[in-house]
């Protein structure tokens, strides 16, 4: 993964490939990231969750990747959208700097185009 001197996870492609592949192997994935922006967020990604009971909330679905940004929200989002808008992410993470936002965005979009890569080499 792409990483800084302190071993925090960067946005790149090696992250978002990282990051897709251990979701597909393992289903849940826990980082400590940064914007590059002096924020620091525990993000943990899972794919694939069990779902019990049939009342679930939200039109969420279980092929949605779920990502929980630690002592802010949880939420999934449908991997074979298009981009996802930041102001989206944020409103539903509970982020409130629009800097660190679009930054995990672009983690979050990053590692949807991945999943959907691999699933059409699957194919």
């Amino acid at each position: 993964m792409n990483q800084d001197t302190y071993g925090e996870i960067l946005n790149g492609e090696e992250t978002y490939k990282e990051i897709a592949g251990l979701l597909l192997k393992n289903k849940s994935i826990l980082v400590g990231w940064t914007d590059q922006k002096g924020s620091h967020f525990d993000i943990l990604f899972v794919l694939n969750p069990e779902f019990f009971g049939t009342n679930i909330q939200g039109g969420l679905r279980q092929d949605d990747l779920f990502v929980g940004v630690m002592r802010r929200g949880i939420f999934g989002f449908i991997i074979k959208d298009e981009d996802t808008h930041y102001g989206y992410i944020g409103e539903k993470l509970n982020m409130r700097s629009n800097i660190t936002t679009e930054k995990l965005a672009e983690l979050i979009n990053g590692v949807k185009k991945e999943l959907v890569k691999i699933e059409e080499i699957k194919k």
